[in-house]
């Protein structure tokens, strides 16, 4: 075994049948990276689907059926690239599913990083997708002058795609790539595996029904307060407010201040009765021993507060539900692109003015994707912010920047038209997207 430098320790690592060396370092630069342009072939309506996102906030809009929804579960595979509990013999997996092909380019350090993928999935009836199987390779050239595509298996990605950010591995060998990169080139892996982690997606109906949401849950003692993993969606959010409120009580008060009477004035205040549940069992060991298991379980209610009267979740209208929770994940959620879909969806037109101000704040600090059918929504953005996506009989769903999709000089008159009079959501109610 090789020594790496100084502060670098070498070791072996296994990942399933392949052999990896890491290097592991003590120190952590974070540059941050950015998603420029997606595009992505054979994926529902999207046969060869492009999309560009030179601006960290962009708005899709078209009539329903067009594939707005398709292209936001396309940059989700992304986030869905990890060895899957399925796994299947080669010869198997090429012969099962349906095979799409992902192209992203990434912007690190002011250089591009070309990211390709083959996908290999199958939907489940709940239309929720399952990668299969997956071969990724990438170019760095701008960044090390390197031409070479490096090749390597979906394991050697899920691997780096679930490191510590602040202890990252770098791989220095895999066993099969058809070179071996540096650690330059391995950071820049690194870092493609951390953005690809940090993508958050937020459907129109995923809070909408707030009967769905139960009146308590349970955390098990002795392990902290940490966020638990797939759940539904409602618990899933009553577990991650409690979290936070103690273990990120200054974003947690970030949040409150924003909904509570200091704010948009949606709420009160949010609190949790906490009640200890002990338990006990038996386990019988070799021999007959009996052996006594203590256990603790805390059962938490929380508590919506308004006008002065404590609620349960489940007795909040479907406005204010939704709004609590959007607002939620765009301030609390450690990501670097967050996908929204409708967050006009049961939500007033007062409150949805809080939940675009807030996109728009925090767009300066990540990329944020949204679609929409509301003029509304729309009134709020520029026209830069915006991607119009339509179906064509033989091309399937199609985007085009709106500066790309008017002629020059249309697309000079509606800028003089905002200037002076009018917003984008008068021009679209006018028919200004008539081609839409």
């Amino acid at each position: 075994m090789n020594w790496g430098t100084k502060g670098e320790v070498q070791y072996v690592f296994y990942i399933k049948y392949y052999l990896i060396y890491l290097c592991v370092s003590d120190k952590k630069i974070y540059y941050m990276v950015r998603l420029r342009k997606f595009e992505i072939t054979n994926y529902r309506s999207c046969l060869k689907s492009s999309l560009d996102l030179q601006n960290d906030l962009m708005c899709l809009i078209g009539v329903n059926g067009v594939g707005k929804t398709n292209l936001l579960n396309g940059l989700q595979l992304l986030k869905k690239l990890k060895t899957g509990r399925r796994m299947y013999h080669s010869s198997i997996r090429d012969s099962i599913g349906s095979l799409t092909k992902i192209s992203a380019t990434l912007s690190y350090r002011g250089k591009s990083i070309t990211f390709k993928c083959d996908i290999r999935y199958e939907t489940d009836d709940k239309n929720q997708d399952d990668i299969l199987d997956a071969k990724l390779k990438v170019n760095f050239s701008e960044l090390t002058g390197n031409p070479k595509w490096f090749s390597f298996p979906l394991e050697l990605f899920d691997y780096l795609n679930h490191q510590r950010s602040d202890n990252p591995n770098i791989v220095r060998h895999f066993y099969g790539i058809n070179f071996i990169p540096s650690p330059k080139e391995v950071e820049i892996i690194s870092e493609i595996g951390a953005f690809i982690k940090r993508i958050s997606y937020y459907s129109a109906s995923q809070f909408s029904d707030p009967t769905k949401c139960p009146i308590s849950f349970e955390l098990e003692d002795n392990k902290g307060y940490r966020q638990i993993r797939n759940i539904a969606y409602h618990e899933k959010f009553l577990n991650d407010l409690f979290v936070n409120s103690k273990n990120n009580k200054k974003l947690f008060e970030k949040f409150l201040t924003t909904v509570n009477k200091q704010g948009i004035g949606l709420i009160d205040d949010i609190s949790f009765a906490e009640y200890d549940m002990p338990s006990s069992s038996y386990e019988v060991k070799s021999g007959g021993k009996i052996r006594k298991i203590e256990r603790n379980r805390q059962l938490i209610i929380p508590y919506i507060t308004i006008d002065k009267i404590q609620l349960s979740p489940n007795q909040l209208s479907e406005g204010t539900f939704k709004t609590l929770a959007l607002i939620f994940y765009i301030i609390t959620d450690d990501n670097d692109l967050l996908l929204i879909e409708e967050p006009e969806v049961c939500v007033h037109h007062g409150l949805l003015n809080s939940i675009i101000s807030l996109i728009l704040s925090q767009s300066k600090k990540k990329q944020i994707v949204i679609s929409t059918h509301s003029d509304f929504v729309l009134d709020r953005l520029q026209p830069d912010n915006l991607l119009i996506v339509k179906k064509m009989p033989r091309k399937g769903t199609t985007v085009k920047p709106l500066s790309k999709f008017l002629s020059k000089n249309d697309y000079a008159a509606l800028k003089n038209y905002l200037s002076e009079t009018g917003n984008l959501g008068e021009y679209w109610k006018e028919g200004g997207f008539e081609n839409e």
